[in-house]
């Protein structure tokens, strides 16, 4: 095993976003960096962000977008700040309604143009160096299955359990843990779930408006039905509650509200209305335009109600039935498709263990936790890239400060 002469100023285990910003920030503040990371490129994660585009914040900003153990009330609007500094970078953003994308609508855009300022700042990088261990004695000592590198300051930011593929890790939690630190449950977000009902032999293949809701938790947008499950966007925003049920065993159903833009009591009027106009019309065709034709045939199927049926023939029993299956579907659930399939890992370490203004560990004097390794997740739409910013931003600032 090499071992390393430099001393540096700071280790930074885990080369994603939140660590390339880490490096970057330190390295132009004159501060010896070096980034140690487990794959053969750095930022790899980062190619799979936002379906491959790299929605890398959000005009609409607040601790309301993120979850937690801990009150979030410190998160801050960084949303511009994360638009300059990839301006800096040569990254150009594009405004799709508040979400924000590169130009090229490529991923690879951001990721490249990170590791062009990592080398233009003469970062060292340790790649596939898969970190073992973290000591501690005058200085730290950072022990790879390859090197010994030693550092004044460390910081992990070494992601969670998701997406084991491009180079997911339990290091952070267990260097947290070692250090006696505490570490929440985890739990896959930002993923679809798994389902065996019945209703998904007719709507596979479908992506329907509605909105979604699984316990207290809801929220609206296009879902994706496939024959072993659903997705999409308000499906992987509140896929978090449904992985913690799934861990302690107490799963419940998954509701969705296909017409949620009317009350039920405004929906059965407008169905009265729309049978009313046209008694001699078959029921499939007075619904037209209500939710997609197939989730139209499935509600109209569980409500026991021929396709065919004349809507004349139609009772307020019938009319009861629609507006349920409409506004309260509910599709059983087997649990979530895991943290390999996931975006990021809901729960990591608790925030009571961390000075919230620094990032620093307050067990362990010099060591800093950033981005995905923490108590905290945010639903789609660029939050926790930002969020990836905003912790990098503040150890940055806490380091080069006291430094």
């Amino acid at each position: 095993m090499d071992s390393n002469e430099k001393i540096y100023d700071v280790c930074i285990v885990g080369a994603g976003f939140s660590g390339l910003v880490l490096a970057i920030k330190l390295a132009r503040a004159g501060l010896l960096v070096c980034l140690a990371d487990l794959n053969r490129v750095v930022g790899r994660r980062i190619l799979s962000t936002g379906n491959g585009r790299c929605n890398f914040t959000n005009r609409r900003m607040g601790d309301q977008f993120y979850y937690s153990q801990h009150d979030l009330s410190f998160i801050d609007d960084k949303h511009e700040e994360v638009i300059a500094f990839l301006r800096e970078l040569g990254i150009i953003e594009r405004d799709f309604d508040g979400y924000y994308y590169p130009i090229t609508n490529q991923a690879k855009t951001v990721r490249d143009a990170l590791e062009n300022e990592i080398n233009a700042l003469g970062i060292d990088v340790y790649l596939d160096n898969r970190v073992t261990d973290i000591a501690k004695d005058d200085i730290f000592t950072v022990t790879t299955h390859r090197s010994v590198i030693k550092a004044k300051k460390v910081c992990v930011a070494s992601g969670g359990l998701s997406a084991a593929t491009l180079g997911s890790s339990k290091f952070g939690y267990k260097m947290a843990t070692k250090f006696k630190m505490k570490v929440t449950k985890l739990a896959p977000a930002l993923v679809g779930v798994v389902s065996k009902d019945i209703c998904l032999k007719d709507l596979a293949g479908v992506r329907a408006v509605g909105k979604v809701s699984y316990r207290d938790a809801s929220c609206e947008g296009e879902i994706q039905f496939n024959k072993d499950g659903v997705s999409g966007y308000p499906v992987m925003c509140i896929s978090r509650y449904i992985g913690f049920d799934e861990l302690d065993k107490k799963l419940s159903d998954l509701t969705i509200d296909f017409v949620y833009f009317m009350t039920d009591d405004e929906l059965k009027e407008e169905l009265k209305n729309r049978f009313s106009r046209n008694g001699e019309a078959a029921i499939l065709a007075s619904l037209n335009g209500l939710s997609n034709e197939k989730v139209i045939q499935t509600v109209v199927s569980y409500a026991r109600i021929y396709g065919d049926t004349v809507v004349s023939k139609l009772d307020d029993e019938d009319i009861d039935n629609l507006v349920y299956f409409f506004k309260h579907f509910a599709i059983s659930l087997e649990g979530t498709k895991g943290f390999d399939n996931s975006q990021v890992t809901a729960g990591g370490v608790d925030l009571d263990g961390i000075d919230l203004e620094t990032m620093e560990a307050k067990t362990c004097p010099g060591m800093y936790f950033t981005g995905e390794v923490l108590d905290v997740d945010g639903i789609c739409g660029g939050y926790n890239l930002t969020w990836a910013y905003l912790s990098a931003s503040k150890a940055a600032d806490a380091i080069i400060k006291e430094v």
